[in-house]
């Protein structure tokens, strides 16, 4: 381009038109070629956006690969758990009613919950995995309680059922049923334990004036007195003749030696009879569960007032017992003795926790 506007310069001046039409010529052409490269760098740039953009919806839209499925292992058993493994866990020998991990790893393969307690449930699903893989039974524990007869066969059909409590009677962490039946003139308190999966069954008997075709015979609550972890069993006596108010009578039952027993008094060797609630005449029965010296006993009050209903005082009887086995025994000592004050507000009621 310079080449030529140097050689116009040179021409004589007769051809100056041609020179500046040629120089306008050329100006304008390259004009056109100046907006053609921009018009094409701009058509270039808008190309590599729609190529960006075109590859990342490509890399969004690609489905991510599918994780290869995992093996499933067998409801029961543990992962790379061997056939010798297995079998070794099967005839390890277990004991009743203990707690241990073995005994949850046992249970996590038997598919059955695994508290890590050895009872009839674990034992039933035991014995069938090893008579499966025909293994040897000298591992397991025998059941503890011999079978009861059952009641029906033992003494008749059920004539009436009374209402159902649940306490842990036996001690072994689940709930045992417990409810009372009648057959003919006699009561019968029922409970069926977990502790050998059989119902364990007793006569209410003729406990003072009651006998069992006098009253109506009702599980109320349960209690864990000397914190044992087994429940005791509290039964009210509703008398079907007499006052319909005021306190009402209770005996005391527990499941020891695989048998329903009837809690005695030391001292009378009759069963321990308690009342609780308020008399019409002023009285006041309750009972509570207090720590003595380290030993947690059953502290049984008969209060009653002294003198007009004007003018009165309260007397505080306390019994404090301790309850081994089937036995309640008196506890003599000075925090338990006998007291006169002013009439309490409120008056007390029982404090001892209480199961149903």
């Amino acid at each position: 381009m310079l080449g030529l506007i140097l050689a116009a310069a040179m021409l004589p001046s007769c051809t100056s038109t041609s020179n500046s039409n040629l120089e306008a010529s050329l100006r304008s052409q390259l004009s056109e070629t100046q907006i053609q490269l921009e018009q094409a760098q701009e058509l270039i740039v808008n190309l590599q956006a729609e190529i960006a953009e075109m590859e990342t919806s490509d890399e969004e839209s690609e489905p991510e690969p599918e994780p290869e499925p995992e093996e499933e292992t067998p409801e029961g058993e543990a992962e790379d758990t061997s056939e010798e493994d297995i079998d070794t866990l099967l005839t390890d020998t277990y004991v009743w009613l203990q707690q241990s991990d073995g005994t949850a790893q046992l249970q996590e393969f038997l598919g059955v919950e695994a508290d890590g307690w050895y009872g009839s449930g674990t034992r039933a699903a035991h014995v069938a995995a090893l008579e499966e893989r025909e293994l040897p039974l000298s591992g397991v524990p025998e059941v503890p309680c011999p079978s009861q007869e059952p009641i029906e066969e033992a003494i008749g059909s059920i004539e009436s059922t009374g209402d159902q409590i649940e306490i842990d009677i036996d001690g072994d962490g689940a709930p045992d049923e417990i409810k009372t039946v009648v057959i003919g003139d006699s009561a019968y308190i029922t409970a069926l334990t977990s502790y050998s999966g059989e119902s364990s069954w007793v006569e209410f008997g003729t406990w003072g004036s009651f006998s069992a075709a006098d009253a109506a015979y009702n599980p109320e609550f349960g209690t864990d007195i000397n914190e044992d972890s087994a429940q005791e069993l509290w039964v009210k006596v509703n008398p079907y003749v007499g006052p319909a108010g005021g306190a009402k009578e209770h005996f005391v039952y527990v499941f020891t030696d695989c048998a329903l027993q009837v809690v005695t008094d030391n001292a009378t060797s009759l069963p321990a009879a308690f009342y609780r609630g308020n008399t019409v005449s002023g009285e006041t029965y309750y009972i509570n569960c207090e720590k003595h010296e380290g030993e947690s006993l059953l502290v049984y009050h008969e209060d009653y007032r002294i003198g007009e209903p004007e003018d009165f005082v309260w007397a505080f009887v306390p019994t404090a017992l301790r309850l081994t086995g089937t036995i309640f025994e008196e506890v003599i000592s000075s925090a338990f003795e006998d007291d006169i004050a002013p009439a309490p507000d409120p008056i007390p009621t029982d404090n001892c926790t209480k199961y149903s």
